[in-house]
């Protein structure tokens, strides 16, 4: 028997670059997308997915009607949790994480609301492998040449045959993730789950994923993707 799938999007960052560069007041995870709000691609990719039990949203709590609304609005009916974010992405996916009921074997997913554009045959076999894997991670390898630097002068260039830019979404046992949060203790310094995980001492896989998974920072990426999308 397979195990239940719960998803965790992080949406409670309020993008502060991006909103000083497009002059809006929203963050980006709620700007509109060719016609639909960023989170919104997120939560029906999810939603179509028949493994997936359970997803829970961190964000900030002056969002939650709107996201109730809009989770109603288009039947997100596996929207089972708002959680409020803390004072780092980090935080906010623990808050999320400590709000799940899971049994030990369950899979945890995190993923970004900043990334819409993965595709339903990418995301099948994402989960397919963390069925089968339990511990992983989507990413591209590196293309370009690595250069280390100080004051902009070069000091070495890195190898990159094992260099990988990694995205989200991201898989862990649900008893992998809580043992992590132990081992971790009061450190918060995790830029992802998968180094919470690696710190703890589990294998993390790599599954290689797609360029076109662009993670909004700034306004050209929201151009950018309603081009790649279209």
């Amino acid at each position: 028997m397979n195990p239940e799938i719960h998803v965790i999007i992080t949406a409670a960052g309020r993008g502060e670059r991006f909103r000083k560069r497009n002059n809006n007041p929203k963050p980006k995870q709620y700007q509109l997308l060719s016609g639909k709000p960023v989170i919104l691609y997120s939560l029906q990719n999810f939603q179509k997915m028949s493994n997936v039990k359970s997803i829970t949203v961190s964000a900030e709590a002056e969002y939650f009607n709107y996201l109730h609304s809009l989770a109603v609005k288009n039947r997100i009916t596996k929207l089972t949790g708002l959680v409020e974010g803390g004072k780092s992405r980090f935080e906010s996916v623990q808050n999320a994480f400590n709000q799940l009921n899971c049994s030990v074997d369950d899979i945890v997913i995190i993923h970004d609301a900043a990334r819409p554009n993965i595709s339903k045959s990418e995301l099948k076999e994402f989960l397919d492998a963390a069925i089968k894997n339990g511990e992983v991670i989507l990413g591209c390898k590196v293309s370009e040449t690595v250069k280390k630097c100080s004051g902009n002068y070069v000091q070495q260039t890195i190898p990159r045959d094992d260099l990988w830019l990694i995205q989200t979404p991201q898989a862990f046992r649900y008893d992998v993730l809580s043992r992590s949060y132990i081992i971790a203790g009061k450190r918060t310094d995790f830029t992802d789950e998968s180094s919470l995980v690696e710190n703890a001492g589990y294998k993390v896989k790599i599954v290689e994923g797609s360029r076109n998974n662009i993670k909004i920072t700034s306004p050209g990426d929201l151009t950018l993707l309603k081009k790649i999308m279209k």
